[in-house]
C-alpha cells in the first residue's frame, strides 16, 4: 500500500470517527456516555492480508482523538477491515455478529486483544458500541 494511500484511508477513518462522535452529541441523552468512556485503544484496520494500518483513539474527560500508529501503554487492541468497523458504526453489524462472522481474510470480524498491562478489559469492548455506532434514526410520528 502507498503512502499516500495509508494517508487517505486515515484521514477518512478519523473523519468518520469524529463525525460520529459529533452527531452523539447533539443528542443530550449521549453526553453522559461519552463523557464518562475512559479509553485508550490500538485500532488495527486490516488493509491487505499482511497489513495493518493501526491507528489509536483516546477518549479522556469527554474529549476524542485519533492518532496514526500504536499506543504503547492501552486499555484495548482491536482489529477489522475498515469495512467492517463502517458495517459495525453505522449499526448494520452488531458486536455479536462482530464477534462471531468471519471477514474476507478468514479471521474474526472484530477481534480484540488485552490490554498492556496484561488485562482483558472486556467493560471498555463492550462499551465501544455505544460510542461508536451511530444512533438509530426514528421516522417522525405522523
Amino acid at each position: 500500500m502507498e503512502e499516500y494511500e495509508k494517508e487517505n484511508l486515515f484521514v477518512t477513518f478519523k473523519g468518520v470517527i469524529e463525525s460520529i462522535i459529533f452527531d452523539k452529541r447533539r443528542n443530550p441523552k449521549n453526553n453522559k456516555t461519552l463523557d464518562d468512556f475512559q479509553a485508550k485503544i490500538n485500532m488495527g484496520l486490516h488493509i491487505e492480508e499482511d497489513f495493518y494500518l493501526w491507528v489509536n483513539l483516546t477518549a479522556e474527560n469527554g474529549k476524542y482523538t485519533l492518532n496514526k500508529g500504536k499506543l504503547d501503554e492501552y486499555d484495548l487492541e482491536i482489529m477489522a477491515t475498515p469495512e467492517d468497523l463502517m458495517g459495525f458504526s453505522s449499526g448494520e453489524n452488531s458486536t455479536l455478529h462482530m464477534m462471531l462472522k468471519k471477514n474476507k481474510y478468514g479471521f474474526k470480524k472484530l477481534r480484540y486483544d488485552k490490554s498492556s498491562d496484561g488485562k482483558r478489559n472486556f467493560g471498555i469492548l463492550l462499551k465501544l458500541p455505544k460510542v461508536l455506532v451511530l444512533d438509530k434514526i426514528k421516522p417522525p410520528k405522523k
